[in-house]
Formats: C-alpha cells, sequence, structure tokens
C-alpha cells in the first residue's frame, strides 16, 4: 500500500480475517528501515518497534515468523510476555523490535519517566486486534498503554519535530468504531488515517450456518446444554469437514476436554501413511499423556494450561493440515494463524463472573473469521452452534 510506504502517517485498518493485515504491520517496519538507512544519525538506528497482541500465543507466532525474516536487515527482536523474564524496561535497550501484550507491556512502562531516553526511541506502534478495546477483561489495559505512549510522544515532542512523531499502526477485522478508534490514535501533528474492507476482500468464500437447538429441558441451562452440543460435533464434521482441518471453539477449559473426549471416542480416523508418521512422532514429542493418546486418535485440545512447548506442537501439527480436528478454548481466535477448512463454535454462551453470557458480536465474528484459507481451497464453512431462543440474535452479529 503506497500510503504506508510513502508516509509516516497512523493508520487504523478493518478488514477480513485472512485479507492480509499482518502485512500492513511489514511494511509499515520496512518504511522505517528505509528511514535508518537515509539516515546519517546512527543513533537513528537504535530506534524501537512496539508489536503488541492480547495473547502470549500470537506474540510468540510473529517473533518466530519475523526473526527470521528481519533479522538479516539488521533488526534483533525479542518476545517480551508472561512466559518471558525480566520486569524492566531496560531489557529492551540491545533490541529493535518488542513483542509483547498489554498487560506485561504496562508492568514495564508503568514507571517509564526511569527510563525516558529509551522509550522515546520507540517509533513505530503496532497494535493487533485493535477491537479487544471492547473487552471488560482486556480493554482498559490496552487503553492505557496506548494512552500513556500517546502522553510519551506529547511530553517529549517539545519542538514539533517530525522525527519524533511515534506512529500507530491498528488493525482487526471486527471494528464497528473505527473513526472512534482513529480519532483516539491521532496526535496534534497529524490524524491517523482509515481503511475499511469489506467481505470482498476475504480471499475464500466463507459459508455461515447458524444450528439451534431446543432448550425445552430446565435442566438443560449453562453446563447441561454444552454437554449436550458434545454429542452434535461428530455428526457436523462428518457432513461439512470434507476431510480437512477442523476447528472447534468452546467457552472454557472443561469444555474443551469434554468435547475432545467425546469425539476420540466416537470418530475413527483413517490416516494417511505421511499423516500416521507426523502423528506419531508429534505425540512423542508432548509432555502431557493424556493429549499424547488423544492425538494418536485424530483430536487434540488446546488451552493456556498447556506447557508452551505442548502448544507450539499442537499448533504446527494442525498448521501442517496433519490433525483432522483441533478443540480450543476461544482465546485461540485472536490472530493466531491456524487455519481450517471447517469452524465450529459450540455454543455462543460463555461463563463471566458468575452468570452466563452471549458471545460478542467481535468474538463470534473473530471465530468465525479462523475458517477459510487458501491452502485449504475456495470455501470454508463456519457452524454456529446456539439455543433455539438465541438464533435471531446470533444471524444479526453474522450481517
Amino acid at each position: 500500500m503506497d500510503f504506508l510506504m510513502q508516509t509516516d502517517m497512523s493508520l487504523v485498518v478493518s478488514a477480513p480475517t485472512g485479507s492480509g493485515k499482518t502485512t500492513l504491520f511489514e511494511l509499515a517496519i520496512i518504511r522505517l528501515l528505509e528511514t535508518w538507512e537515509q539516515s546519517v544519525d546512527e543513533c537513528n538506528k537504535e530506534q524501537k518497534i512496539v508489536y503488541m497482541a492480547p495473547i502470549k500465543a500470537l506474540c510468540t507466532e510473529k517473533f518466530r515468523e519475523w526473526e527470521k525474516k528481519f533479522t538479516s536487515l539488521g533488526i534483533r527482536a525479542i518476545e517480551i510476555t508472561g512466559d518471558s523474564d525480566g520486569s524492566d524496561l531496560i531489557i529492551i535497550q540491545h533490541f529493535n523490535l518488542i513483542l509483547t501484550t498489554p498487560e506485561k507491556w504496562d508492568a514495564l512502562t508503568r514507571k517509564w519517566k526511569d527510563h525516558a531516553s529509551l522509550i522515546q526511541m520507540i517509533k513505530l506502534f503496532l497494535i493487533d486486534e485493535v477491537h479487544l478495546l471492547n473487552e471488560d477483561k482486556r480493554g482498559p489495559t490496552l487503553e492505557v498503554v496506548v494512552s500513556r505512549m500517546k502522553t510519551v510522544q506529547e511530553t517529549i515532542d517539545f519542538n514539533n519535530d517530525k522525527n519524533s512523531w511515534i506512529r500507530f499502526i491498528a488493525v482487526s477485522a471486527t471494528i464497528p468504531n473505527i473513526e472512534d478508534i482513529a480519532q483516539w490514535l491521532s496526535l496534534k501533528q497529524s490524524q491517523a488515517k482509515i481503511f475499511k474492507y469489506g467481505e470482498e476482500m476475504r480471499p475464500v468464500h466463507l459459508k455461515r450456518i447458524v444450528k439451534a437447538y431446543s432448550n425445552n429441558d430446565d435442566r438443560r441451562t449453562g453446563y447441561k446444554f454444552d454437554l449436550y452440543l458434545n454429542y452434535k460435533l461428530k455428526q457436523l464434521i462428518m457432513q461439512y469437514s470434507e476431510g480437512k482441518p477442523t476447528l472447534i471453539f468452546c467457552s472454557s477449559r472443561k469444555s474443551v476436554l469434554t468435547a475432545a473426549n467425546v469425539l476420540c471416542e466416537q470418530i475413527l480416523f483413517q490416516f494417511t501413511l505421511d499423516q500416521r508418521e507426523n502423528i506419531d512422532a508429534a505425540a512423542e514429542f508432548l509432555q502431557d499423556h493424556k493429549l499424547k493418546e488423544m492425538v494418536r486418535h485424530g483430536v487434540a485440545y488446546h488451552h493456556a494450561g498447556l506447557l508452551v512447548s505442548d502448544r507450539h506442537c499442537i499448533e504446527e501439527l494442525f498448521r501442517s493440515g496433519y490433525l483432522p480436528v483441533l478443540v480450543s478454548t476461544s482465546t485461540l481466535a485472536m490472530g493466531v494463524n491456524l487455519p481450517a477448512s471447517l469452524v465450529i463454535i459450540k455454543s455462543t454462551e460463555h461463563y463471566v463472573c458468575g452468570g452466563w453470557q452471549e458471545y460478542s458480536e467481535g468474538q463470534i465474528l473473530q471465530m468465525v473469521g479462523r475458517a477459510g484459507r487458501p491452502q485449504f481451497g475456495d470455501s470454508a464453512t463456519a457452524i454456529i452452534l446456539t439455543k433455539d431462543v438465541n438464533k435471531v440474535t446470533v444471524l444479526l452479529k453474522l450481517v
């Protein structure tokens, strides 16, 4: 995009999953690299880039990807998340690209004035999944850390020097109030630019199906209904997966484990020789014994309670297309690149603060957006399971 490569203005982009939003970040990084090459001031080459994502898994994925791409260009990258050591901002001094979560960056920068010269070196701030500003749990922290960076900008910009401006790039597949976010990210020197793209930019046609089930049994509320839906999964996988990878989203770790257990009991997958060899090799690597056993049946589960090494192993096995079914908590929908031909959202309710609540429009669209990648063909399917009384509400969220 010419705008990214020819200006240093901030940018907010809303575009469907799989349409290339990560590429926008990479172009912004390359733009900054070009300014380093053109600068005679060696200090400019110590400038820093912060990439912020809501979950550790997404930071790790981008770290592995960008370390390979940018190390040869002189960029030194570091991942700083809850799995990382260090709680002092000084940890970033020898690195150009910092990949972190809002919570970790908040902890590092609360006393930024103690390291003002270091924080002033940040010239590019990349915000992934910016729609999470609307979430009760993660939204306030994201708002705080970005507002803090704006405060730093206003504090150091004594001379209105264009070279001291910080550039914000914020992206998401679901931004209902993109104009408000752009206004928020604007600096007094420069307004943030908006780019909004619809479903026409999605590279793979996505079919959305809502399956509503009766809840006449008074006992079938919350957990009971979630358990009931486990026994609908086999039929849906057989009917819609076409033998390609299926990703199932559940509202909790317990729901994930229960669904995976039911599928292992109900489905017997037929593997190719190559598939069997890769599944067995992955199973030998896994530390979680229950997960090891399930993987050999063609089903795996994924949640934050797993060891990091087990999570990475499962992600790679599914990404390569060898694992038929992956059952995961809904947090995996936040941008982690695990392409699936079929996505099933098992129930549209989750347990929050002592009660059951419907997923927000953004949460549903994020999970639906995991379906469909060009390597699996030109079409994909997302199936949403819900109570019949909620069907109309869910359909409206998909419009």
